[in-house]
């Protein structure tokens, strides 16, 4: 079973925990992570969610997922990669861009520097059903068109500014 913590707005631990799927009580926020893979070509990962998901079925995004209970972010990053992608990051390649907080999420996002061949990719069934390199050029037009989960984008105004200098 997954436990998720809550914060209060200021970040601090209220002490309790609850089940993946039950309801964020008010002036809670759950920690969560967002991950760029950035290659050497400076392009951007980008998996679609699956149909199968309740928010923005197969929509465009960067991947994430929930910190549970005595996970570091690092580690949960390590983790959520591996779960939706089968890529395997190594934490020093991991780097903070900046916080978003969105109720009921603190979202932390963070940039993974590393090539990635999609061949070796290996999709979540239930999580991504594709994978594909954008540049920044590209996400700004998926941004505008609507391609991508509307959290990418207002998670993306809290570090915009850390990320590009990842990508230009």
């Amino acid at each position: 079973m997954e436990y998720r913590e809550l914060y209060d707005e200021n970040r601090q631990p209220l002490g309790i925990a609850i089940t993946k799927g039950e309801p964020v009580p008010a002036n809670a926020y759950m920690l969560t992570v967002g991950i760029w893979i950035v290659n050497d070509q400076k392009q951007i990962l980008l998996t679609r969610r699956s149909l199968e998901k309740r928010y923005a079925p197969g929509m465009w995004e960067n991947p994430a997922g929930h910190v549970q209970k005595g996970e570091t972010c690092e580690d949960a990053i390590i983790r959520e990669l591996r779960e939706e992608t089968g890529v395997i990051a190594q934490k020093e390649n991991i780097h903070h861009l900046g916080t978003a907080r969105v109720w009921p999420y603190f979202g932390d996002n963070y940039v993974v520097h590393m090539n990635v061949d999609l061949a070796d990719v290996k999709l979540q069934p239930g999580e991504t059903c594709d994978v594909k390199w954008v540049t920044l050029t590209e996400l700004d037009r998926m941004l505008q068109t609507g391609e991508m989960a509307k959290s990418t984008l207002d998670h993306m105004a809290f570090y915009r500014e850390a990320f590009e200098r990842w990508v230009k």
